[in-house]
């Protein structure tokens, strides 16, 4: 199932970042800004320029509810603490 990879990966951010939710939060955003860089450059390559799409609020939606699961993640650890 496609929720198993995603709960492992959020535990992993969550352990990883110390259970402090704000590091686990601005890794996701870092994660964000390289992927968009790395979109961007694919379309220039493509294309020959940067556009933007319907799939650019798609991408930050699920990486904004990633980091909203990294939280929720952190938080489980603090309370198991």
């Amino acid at each position: 199932m496609i929720h198993e990879p995603i709960s492992l990966a959020a535990y992993v951010l969550a352990k990883a970042s110390g259970g402090n939710p704000v590091v686990s939060t601005v890794t996701v955003g870092i994660f964000y800004l390289m992927f968009s860089i790395l979109e961007a450059g694919v379309e220039k390559m493509a294309f020959g320029k940067r556009f933007e799409h319907w799939l650019d609020p798609v991408f930050a939606l699920a990486f904004m509810s990633f980091a909203a699961y990294a939280v929720w993640k952190c938080a489980i650890i603090n309370v198991q603490a």
